[in-house]
């Protein structure tokens, strides 16, 4: 049974256009909180003795990088009828993809179904992945259950692997993309400035370190 997701009202063709948008800069502000993460992950190597000088301070900036991710894809995955998610955007879509006019893209009419509703599961609760997403953005980050904290149970909830949060996450940016491309919206481009700017950030503070060693 697929999720309530709730088709988004629109008033008119600039309504869907900047939910569209919208949601297409969300997922990417995500990937860049995942792509800082998977740098600092693949820095940690060559830069040890950087990282160490101040540990704190990244690990603050990791555990902050990961919050932010995890409640970013929560946003996009949010099941309320209210939200702007995944769910309720695919959602308008179906309901409308037999009646697209000035309103809704044109190319709506070509839309299948099958597939739409395929889709709508796989961002709902109904996806074992998502599932996790939620609970964790439910009871411990966005709203922290108090039942957990007076029985000392936030072991008990799921934990979502590196290889999970990259699949919401990919899962989230193909959707939009492929959405995007069949409605006829220019491609969006979107650079990887922070992950770069880490590794200059890292040269720039072994060069520091090496200057004051010799």
């Amino acid at each position: 049974m697929l999720a309530p997701f709730r088709a988004v009202r629109i008033k008119s063709r600039a309504e869907f256009d900047g939910l569209v948008e919208h949601m297409t800069h969300e997922a990417y502000r995500a990937r860049d909180n995942w792509d800082f993460l998977a740098a600092m992950e693949k820095a940690f190597d060559e830069y040890a003795a950087e990282f160490n000088q101040t540990p704190a301070f990244w690990t603050l900036t990791r555990r902050a990088h990961l919050d932010v991710l995890v409640l970013r894809l929560g946003r996009l995955y949010d099941p309320h009828a209210a939200a702007t998610s995944l769910g309720n955007l695919l959602q308008t879509m179906k309901e409308n993809a037999s009646s697209a006019s000035t309103i809704l893209p044109e190319e709506l009419t070509n839309v299948d179904l099958t597939e739409l509703d395929r889709e709508i599961a796989q961002v709902s609760a109904a996806d074992q992945i998502v599932a996790k997403l939620l609970s964790i953005r439910n009871e411990y980050l966005a709203h922290r259950g108090t039942r957990h904290v007076t029985a000392c149970t936030f072991v008990s909830l799921p934990r979502l692997a590196g290889d999970e949060l990259s699949t919401l996450l990919t899962r989230a940016l193909d959707l939009l993309g492929k959405y995007r491309e069949r409605l006829g919206y220019v491609p969006l481009g979107w650079g990887h400035d922070e992950a770069e700017e880490l590794q200059t950030l890292l040269s720039l503070l072994r060069a520091g370190r090496d200057s004051k060693i010799s």
